[in-house]
């Protein structure tokens, strides 16, 4: 098979310094070496995200941070809000309807953002745990995250924010915004490969913790807590991703962290700009830093497009997902990406959709 140069928003295209961190000679998970890695990471996600109480590291995907949160912060007797924009926000729907909740659900229209308003309507009738996403990637829609803490706080209730796509690309800090548990992962602006994900916790989310009595074993954040007092994980992590995922975070904080989401701005306008002037529409009305998702006009198949491009010229977009699947096309730009890169992809597509 061909090599091909990933634009897709997440995994993303790897800086090759990341790679070469991931090629250290592993060492011990139970030794002095491993807790100042831990660390050494635990401190630039705080950094980045604002967060002033814990933060774990687990050997997962995003969707077992999604998973940690949720039985880890729910007790059987919560009330349960699940706000869904896209694809990712049915998977919190998906998880709790797993652990034997049936939700309340908010639905925006894919495209759209949840509004505050509804979130706060539902609030009205009593406290709940809120489940949404920061970035829906499957749309490219940005949610308010900020309104919802705010809204959320005010009527005692708990937050809970999919970070995933958009840590690191769309600013969204924990303090701040008054969020309880908020989930990211490696494999996108974080710029390091898949395999590592983290849960970062208020310290009124951690007390609720405590209360909880759901079931849970790998995901038991109560064992990482006590694991963590001595600089390790309570089963054997992803250690050669670690050192990726700390290098970067290093590059993040080299070009500082407000300096990223500039950087993340300038790259998603230049992107849309170019799409608009192509005569396309987007799909999101509020879009990501992360991503630029496309409308393809009706006679067109994005999956054709995609499969083209990829054949020709050895460039991967991404596809829609369930009912967008040949109907739109996402390009990612998160992390390792700059406007020379971003406008080669562009001309490439423009000259592609031209010749149809």
């Amino acid at each position: 098979m061909k090599n091909y140069r990933l634009f897709t928003p997440g995994p993303i295209d790897i800086p090759e310094v990341v790679l070469r961190a991931t090629a250290q000679k592993c060492i011990y998970h139970r030794e002095e070496k491993f807790r100042w890695l831990l660390e050494e990471i635990s401190d630039y996600l705080k950094k980045l995200i604002r967060c002033s109480n814990r933060v774990y590291l687990l050997t997962s995907s995003g969707t077992g941070a999604m998973e940690a949160a949720a039985v880890n912060l729910l007790s059987s007797s919560d009330r349960v809000v699940v706000a869904v924009c896209g694809k990712f926000g049915e998977r919190w729907l998906e998880l709790c309807k797993t652990y034997g909740f049936n939700p309340i659900v908010i639905r925006a229209e894919y495209g759209k953002s949840v509004g505050p308003e509804a979130i706060e309507n539902v609030l009205k009738d009593g406290p709940a745990v809120i489940f949404t996403t920061l970035t829906e990637t499957s749309t490219g829609a940005l949610n308010d995250i900020k309104n919802f803490g705010a809204i959320t706080r005010r009527y005692d209730s708990y937050l809970v924010v999919d970070g995933v796509a958009g840590v690191g690309a769309d600013e969204c800090y924990l303090d701040d915004y008054q969020i309880d548990v908020l989930v990211g992962a490696s494999q996108k602006a974080l710029m390091a490969p898949p395999g590592i994900s983290f849960v970062a916790l208020s310290k009124r989310a951690q007390e609720k913790i405590g209360k909880s009595d759901l079931p849970r074993y790998y995901f038991n954040l109560e064992a990482y807590e006590r694991f963590l007092q001595n600089g390790q994980t309570p089963y054997t992590p992803a250690i050669t991703i670690l050192y990726g995922l700390k290098k970067g975070l290093q590059m993040i904080m080299k070009t500082g962290i407000k300096n990223n989401f500039i950087k993340h701005k300038k790259m998603a306008e230049y992107v849309r700009d170019r799409i608009r002037k192509m005569g396309l529409e987007l799909l999101p009305e509020n879009p990501s830093n992360a991503l630029t998702v496309i409308k393809m006009p009706p006679e067109i198949n994005s999956s054709d497009i995609i499969k083209k491009i990829k054949e020709d010229y050895g460039i991967l977009f991404a596809n829609g997902q369930g009912e967008l699947k040949g109907k739109i096309l996402r390009i990612g730009h998160m992390g390792n990406y700059n406007i020379a890169k971003l406008s080669r992809v562009i001309n490439i597509l423009e000259r592609y959709l031209k010749r149809r």
